[in-house]
């Protein structure tokens, strides 16, 4: 009797070995036979699920990205400026586990960049998250929570841009948890002050 696989089993399982493998050897040292083996099968059983490298670095940044956009998107729309505000924190205040995978990520898929498409994947996702706080934002300022003279469109994506800063200096830049914290709330007590 044929083994049943879970394909979506093994293609996390894979993912997880090639993130291992790439934070042991570097991007360009990890071969496919490294990360096949790291991940405990096959060559040919790799090939089948991904063809290159690149093509492991674009789902990996896909899988990763689409879990931030489902966490951010999971506390739904807002009702009240202060409310969105607080939503935001929730996002921004990551833990030291993921913190520390952010010196990995750029070490692991910074030469992805050169790749069209990982950095479509990239904009494609922050465009969304764009798309989410705009959205959220049109209806705060239809309710008068927000200033009518803010370009929301603008808007939405400077605060994905920002967020993403504070989270790349927690991780790149060994801040204190306790500092840490302290900037998510300032930048987040700058954006309320602008909004209102």
């Amino acid at each position: 009797m044929p083994k049943i696989v879970d394909k979506e089993k093994m293609k996390a399982e894979i993912l997880e070995a090639t993130v291992r493998a790439f934070a042991t050897h570097g991007f360009h040292n990890t071969t496919m036979q490294l990360i096949a083996k790291e991940a405990g099968i096959a060559k040919g059983t790799l090939y089948l699920y991904f063809d290159s490298k690149e093509a492991l670095s674009v789902a990996f940044v896909e899988g990763y990205f689409a879990k931030m956009e489902a966490m951010m998107q999971s506390h739904g729309y807002a009702k009240t400026l202060n409310v969105f505000i607080n939503q935001i924190e929730l996002t921004l205040l990551i833990d030291e586990k993921e913190a520390k995978f952010i010196p990995i990520f750029f070490e692991a898929f910074g030469p992805s960049f050169h790749s069209k498409e990982f950095r479509e994947t990239i904009e494609n996702s922050f465009d969304n998250m764009g798309r989410f706080y705009t959205q959220n934002l049109e209806a705060l300022q239809q309710d008068g929570e927000v200033s009518k003279e803010m370009d929301i469109e603008a808007l939405g994506r400077v605060l994905v841009s920002m967020l993403d800063g504070v989270m790349l200096h927690y991780g790149l830049f060994n801040i204190k948890r306790e500092k840490f914290e302290t900037m998510v709330k300032e930048a987040l007590s700058l954006f309320r002050r602008g909004l209102s």
